[in-house]
């Protein structure tokens, strides 16, 4: 075939492994989701969890704020 090079499957493998990759990164925030929401409910403050987390005060409250948790 013309434009095909000895590379065969190199893009598809690419595209496979971004797909893994994306799916971790899916399963790795609903992990760090599911925690902050046990954690407060824990009664850990909201400053702290930001802080331990990385995150802003603000992306912390709209995490519980989806969870039903001011």
């Amino acid at each position: 075939m013309d434009g095909m090079t000895g590379d065969e499957g190199v893009l598809e493998q690419a595209v496979a492994e971004l797909r893994t990759a994306e799916a971790a990164v899916i399963e790795a925030r609903r992990k760090v989701t599911a925690t902050i929401i046990a954690q407060r409910r824990a009664g850990m403050p909201v400053p702290e969890i930001a802080e331990r987390t990385g995150r802003t005060l603000i992306d912390i409250r709209n995490v519980l704020n989806v969870a039903g948790l001011t």
